[in-house]
């Protein structure tokens, strides 16, 4: 299924797509380029939050009746 998408670009951006739009390319740069960077930025998140678990504040843990409403 296809959907179209409507964003807003600088010019020079603009410049650059629009070849990509024109030959119908632009969908498989874009599905390359989130392929590639949602991987690398959830791996690199992991990898920063990796070991931390003992840094979570816990000091503070009630039931969750105790909480106020």
């Amino acid at each position: 299924m296809t959907h179209q998408l409507t964003i807003t670009v600088d010019d020079k951006v603009y410049q650059i797509l629009k070849p990509m739009v024109e030959q119908k390319t632009i969908g498989s740069f874009l599905y390359d380029f989130m392929q590639n960077h949602t991987k690398s930025k959830t791996a690199s998140s992991i990898t920063a939050m990796r070991g931390t678990l003992h840094k979570v504040d816990t000091s503070d843990l009630r039931d969750e009746t105790d909480r106020p409403i």
